[in-house]
């Protein structure tokens, strides 16, 4: 079934432009700006993705889009749940920081940690400095 998904990508490229949010069967994927709202009036997400690599692994992509004319510097971290909800637990789990310039697009790609993981749900915020 999943190589079924795997031959049927293109359609879900098309199908998935201009959102946060991808699903294809048993696929999903969102992204949401979390703690601070300043940067949800500065980046926009679209053009989000979800497919199967070649070992099965579950893949969602979305695009960091910066209409302002600074870099926005931010963290993301995905979280990867089965077909239940639960949380895949993944010891690499962490917050990763993500420079977007300004006036372009970042494309944002997270792989799933186990061929069990079905469903994204990837956090966004500003990135925080560590303060000395």
């Amino acid at each position: 079934m999943k190589r079924l998904l795997l031959l049927l990508t293109p359609v879900l490229f098309v199908a998935a432009c201009g959102s946060n949010e991808a699903s294809y069967g048993p696929l999903t994927g969102t992204a949401r700006f979390v703690g601070d709202d300043a940067v949800d009036g500065i980046l926009e997400l679209e053009d989000a993705q979800v497919r199967f690599t070649e070992t099965d692994l579950a893949v969602y992509q979305v695009e960091l889009v910066n209409y302002d004319e600074d870099q926005v510097i931010v963290e993301v971290r995905p979280n990867w749940f089965d077909e239940g909800g639960v949380r895949i637990n993944d010891v690499t789990r962490h917050w990763e920081i993500v420079r977007v310039e300004g006036r372009s697009r970042t494309p944002y790609t997270s792989v799933a940690p186990s061929v069990k993981a079905v469903r994204c749900e990837t956090e966004i915020r500003l990135h925080q400095p560590i303060q000395d």
